[in-house]
């Protein structure tokens, strides 16, 4: 008795050591501030005023009824899957990335008491960061000249509600993907995957047949909510408190038994998996294909091109969000309700519909991967042997620019299919001319799927380049398309300053060809002009021609 009493003690001290190791490590970061702050001046700013919209048909609701509260706080943490993504990554494979896991494994620390303690530390660093919001909306609400009470305890009430529960599932969900894949694409396609559900969710919680099916499957908490009060008026949602009971128990209670179910199943099979070392061959056919594509090369672009191409397609990751992209983009486009425009045919609304739910991915996949071609020589310890290599600055980075947009069109192909095939049996085409809705398509696929995508990639990569800082590029990119939310918010429309923002794709029914050529072209050689700063700035490949 006295061994087993002895032996718990021992585990809680290592535990707790681990725990407040990785609780201030992720303070001395000033990412963690930064993550915090965004969540506080979103909350603020929807408090406060207009510039920050989180609760869709809201119509005359104040903004802090505890019927929005609930919404938003969701919404807010489902906007958060990349900072929390972050945290996550950070806590599960810091000794990955600082190559100390296996001195951590001779220190004879259990690996279920590891994860378990980097576990309880991302939660703890996690709430903390969301209790920016609730502090957010007081303060919003403060300079409102609102009821700052009422807001508190609203504020309060959404947070142990919605966010909580809420972090505590994600929390599990993605460090189970970090532990297993030990990759930070499999804790994005994870966090991607659980957002794209949540979309689906609310699609199916529209529909009254479904809405129960709906209201279960969201991980986030909005479903059940818009579910329980759907019958509610105006002024019911305005002064009643939503009752935790029904849908809203069910998906809360459901949500954290699967999560617990998930971490004890890591704990008894795969716990091991800290400590033992990653698989990172590479397949023969793949090595294969590069080998052939190398070897087609008549230039060092083209040699880099297909390289780089043939690596992106092949990646696992990629091919994970690309699956992704085009099952949430395809399955919203199929479920949710078609809502257009005055003038707008159906089977462009449905178009439109499909692109709205794939720009969350391809925005994603333009950070990440923008990124990976700036660190991933130098994450696998190579960049000083590419540096070494006869190859100029500007080729490096043509080769491996023009291999990530060719790879692009692995994801922008099958979308655009696709969404062609929702269309055509959703937005009845049949009635349409045959060279309109082809036209349309065309368009849409040109100037509204793919183009921006590859203008966000070329940002993106500027970006990276010039912070030359990883995690701080991520959250600089993460807080320009916020910023983009708010500048839309305020009525900033201009589009010369809405980066890689398309035209209506339709003028009086007609594709409005001249001024998507007009946008199209203007951001391009804004893209060309990054491109250039990238080439100077760049730090790979030899200085010289």
């Amino acid at each position: 008795m006295k061994r087993t009493s002895t032996s718990g003690l021992r585990r809680w001290t290592h535990v707790r050591a681990v725990l407040w190791f990785e609780v201030r490590a992720q303070q001395r970061e000033p990412l963690t501030t930064l993550y915090a702050l965004v969540f506080f001046l979103l909350a603020l700013g929807y408090a406060s005023s207009s510039a920050v919209e989180l609760v869709g048909n809201r119509g005359a609701v104040p903004r802090t009824a505890p019927w929005a509260l609930l919404l938003a706080f969701g919404g807010l943490t489902a906007f958060g899957q990349v900072i929390t993504t972050m945290i996550a990554t950070t806590a599960m494979l810091r000794d990955e990335a600082q190559r100390t896991r296996a001195l951590v494994a001779t220190s004879g620390l259990d690996p279920r008491t590891w994860f378990l303690a980097r576990l309880a530390a991302a939660l703890v660093v996690m709430l903390a960061v969301y209790a920016a919001m609730p502090l957010g909306v007081v303060v919003g609400t403060a300079l409102a000249g609102g009821a700052v009470g009422a807001a508190a305890q609203g504020g309060a009430r959404a947070y142990l509600l919605i966010t909580v529960p809420t972090v505590f599932t994600v929390t599990i969900l993605l460090a189970s993907a970090a532990l297993i894949t030990r990759r930070v694409l499999g804790v994005l396609a994870a966090a991607l995957a659980l957002v794209g559900l949540w979309q689906l969710a609310l699609a199916l919680a529209a529909q009254p047949a479904v809405a129960t099916v709906g209201a279960l499957l969201d991980p986030f908490g909005n479903a059940p909510v818009l579910v329980a009060t759907r019958a509610w008026s105006e002024a019911a949602r305005t002064a009643d408190v939503v009752p935790w009971r029904g849908v809203i128990a069910a998906n809360r209670l459901l949500w954290s038994a699967l999560s617990l179910a998930l971490l004890l199943l890591v704990l008894r099979r795969h716990a091991a998996l800290a400590f033992t070392e990653p698989v990172r061959a590479e397949s023969p056919m793949r090595d294969a294909h590069a080998t052939r594509t190398l070897s087609r090369a008549s230039s060092a672009v083209a040699s880099l091109r297909r390289f780089t191409a043939s690596w992106m397609v092949h990646d696992g990751g990629w091919r994970i969000v690309r699956v992704l992209a085009v099952l949430n983009a395809t399955a919203n486009a199929a479920a949710r309700p078609i809502t257009r425009t005055a003038g707008e045919p159906p089977f462009v609304a449905v178009l439109l519909l499909v692109s709205e739910h794939a720009r969350l991915f391809l925005i994603l996949l333009a950070t990440v991967y923008a990124g990976e071609l700036v660190w991933r020589d130098r994450d696998v310890r190579v960049h000083e042997v590419v540096a070494a290599l006869p190859v100029s600055r500007t080729a490096l980075l043509l080769g491996r620019v023009q291999g990530l947009l060719l790879a692009q069109g692995r994801i922008v192909l099958p979308l655009a299919v696709s969404a062609l095939l929702v269309a055509a049996f959703r937005g009845d085409a049949s009635t349409t001319h045959g060279a309109a809705w082809l036209a349309q398509w065309v368009a849409w696929s040109l100037f509204v799927l793919w183009l921006p995508f590859a203008q966000l990639t070329l940002l993106s990569l500027a970006v990276h380049l010039l912070l030359d800082h990883k995690v701080a590029a991520h959250l600089l990119l993460i807080t320009g398309w916020v910023l983009a939310v708010v500048l839309d918010g305020q009525g900033v429309s201009a589009w010369w300053v809405r980066f890689a923002e398309p035209p209506p794709l339709l003028i009086d029914g007609v594709v409005a060809w001249a001024p998507l050529l007009q946008r199209g072209a203007y951001w391009t050689a804004v893209s060309a002009v990054l491109l250039l700063v990238c080439s100077r700035f760049s730090r790979q490949g030899a200085a010289g021609r």
